[in-house]
């Protein structure tokens, strides 16, 4: 056969394979309009509220009714605003119990909304608790909303973030309980205890009253681990370590450390230690 009558041959045969080849193309791309996305790809439909929810206009909102509902101790009705997510672990009864495990709300305010997430200002009344723990008088709790049954539902657990008062008024906290224990004032070194019977070792201190030397104050630090500590955690929870602080004070006949714990916005002893 002549070679001028191959070539065209092969080149219709590549022509026709072009053609197969782009055909094949604009299927796949009408098939999957985005491209390189995964099939399926696409806005995620409104998921469903749970059952018996009360889904509210937007985040903020669900978060303020849940918050005062909780500061009423309406558990029931602050139940009906979590959304699937914050109801996977938890029913009613569960959700009642979670509630009491953490310091009563006394009262709250919105203070930023970015989308989902809504932080608030949530006040408690400050003290101990050995059933609660620490109560501080002030946190920032963080929640997050979802979409869900035509409004907004909050999941269960906010993230909480303490608000303490500075850790260097601690060291000038124990030192006024320790000049005033040196002064033999019981009733106001009293008035910088946060609990009846100070936890630790008291004798370590027992014999400052009545010395006249000059005490002084270290820096504050974390309460350390440990069996000097362990009843104050067995008392208060294994949270008391990161909150707890510890002050040495220096001058008297031999040192000690006294231990301290943010109520509201002063620090106040708990425990001394030898």
């Amino acid at each position: 056969m002549p070679a001028h009558s191959v070539q065209p041959r092969v080149s219709r045969m590549l022509l026709a394979l072009l053609a197969v080849l782009s055909l094949g193309g604009c299927r796949s791309a009408g098939n999957n309009p985005e491209g390189d996305a995964a099939p399926g790809a696409g806005p995620e439909a409104p998921a469903a509220a749970p059952e018996g929810a009360t889904p509210k206009s937007s985040p903020e909102a669900v978060v303020q009714a849940l918050l005062a509902a909780e500061q009423a101790a309406d558990h029931a009705t602050s139940y009906r605003l979590l959304s699937s997510q914050g109801r996977r672990d938890l029913d009613e009864a569960g959700w009642a119990r979670r509630r009491t495990e953490v310091p009563a709300i006394t009262g709250f305010r919105i203070e930023a909304s970015d989308g989902p997430t809504v932080v608030a200002v949530v006040e408690h009344e400050p003290g101990l608790d050995p059933f609660v723990g620490l109560r501080p008088g002030r946190e920032r709790q963080t929640w997050q909303a979802r979409p869900q049954g035509g409004g907004w539902l909050v999941d269960a657990e906010p993230v909480v973030e303490p608000d303490y008062p500075p850790p260097e008024a601690a060291g000038e906290a124990a030192l006024a309980w320790a000049r005033a224990v040196q002064a033999c004032d019981r009733s106001r070194a009293a008035g910088h205890e946060a609990v009846t019977a100070l936890f630790g070792q008291p004798d370590a201190a027992a014999g400052l009253c009545g010395t006249s030397g000059a005490l002084t104050a270290g820096p504050a630090e974390p309460a350390p681990p440990g069996p000097q500590t362990a009843d104050l955690v067995a008392q208060f929870g294994p949270e008391t370590l990161s909150w707890a602080r510890t002050v040495a004070i220096s001058g008297a006949l031999r040192p000690f450390s006294v231990v301290l714990a943010p109520i509201g916005s002063v620090w106040k002893v708990v425990a001394v230690l030898g």
